[in-house]
Order: structure tokens, then C-alpha cells, then sequence
């Protein structure tokens, strides 16, 4: 009787990891993928991204000459500022996915390891595609230049 127990208990507890490691999975690559969404809207693969800024401030604030001059300074000294704040954590948040991976890899089977590796690898490409698409699309005068 102990021993059927412990074999479904066994089982229920290796589901549920299996299961936590999933939702881990998704909560993860969820955060990756909306964490690089908000920085991308504030970066160089969005060069319009100041421009409209500066454009919707204008037609709402109705604001004049100078004023648009002097917003369109903070706001590409904003953009800069932000660039270079990404790029600083860039290695601290690799490191830490990396970290997270690596103990989720402990959980899983070899084929699900590699598996994983080729995830990660696919969202890798996608994110590199998505910024050269970004970039070759830029036909406007970026306003920070």
C-alpha cells in the first residue's frame, strides 16, 4: 500500500515540477519578450520613435518654436540616456536568463535540453531579425541625429 502511495506520489510531484518548470518557462520568455519590447520602443531599432514623440507633444502641447526645440533636445538626450542604460545591463540580464537556464536544464530530459537550446536559439534569431528589419526600414531623418 506504502509503496503504491509513493510511486503516485512520485508521479503527482514529478508533474507538478514538470508543470512549474513550464510555467517558469512561459513567465520567462513572457518577461524576455515584453522587456525587450519596451526597451526596443526606446532605442535604436525604433530611430522614429523621438521624432513622434516630439511631433505628438508639439500638436498637444501646441508648443512654439523654441519650446519644440528645446523639447526635442531632452527628449534625444532621454533616448541617448536609455540607449546607454541598455546597453549597460545588457550583460547582467544575459547572465541571469543564462543562470535561469541552466538550472532549469537540471529538470529536464537531454532531449528536452536540447530543445530548450534551439528555443532559445529561435527567440535569439527572431530578436536579431526584428532589429535589422527595424533598422533597413528607417527612410525618415532620425531628430537625434
Amino acid at each position: 500500500m506504502k509503496e503504491v502511495l509513493m510511486k503516485k506520489f512520485k508521479l503527482w510531484g514529478g508533474l507538478f515540477a514538470l508543470f512549474c518548470s513550464g510555467v517558469f518557462l512561459g513567465v520567462l520568455a513572457s518577461w524576455r519578450i515584453v522587456e525587450d519590447k519596451a526597451i526596443e520602443n526606446l532605442s535604436r531599432e525604433h530611430p522614429r520613435v523621438p521624432k513622434s514623440i516630439v511631433r505628438k507633444l508639439d500638436r498637444e502641447l501646441e508648443l512654439s518654436d523654441t519650446q519644440r526645440k528645446r523639447i526635442e533636445e531632452i527628449v534625444c538626450r532621454t533616448h541617448r540616456e536609455l540607449l546607454a542604460f541598455r546597453d549597460r545591463i545588457r550583460p547582467d540580464r544575459e547572465r541571469i536568463i543564462q543562470q535561469s537556464i541552466d538550472v532549469m536544464k537540471a529538470e529536464l530530459s537531454p532531449e528536452q535540453q536540447k530543445k530548450l537550446d534551439a528555443l532559445r536559439e529561435r527567440l535569439k534569431e527572431h530578436r536579431t531579425q526584428g532589429k535589422m528589419s527595424h533598422n533597413s526600414d528607417s527612410d525618415e531623418k532620425d531628430t537625434c541625429e
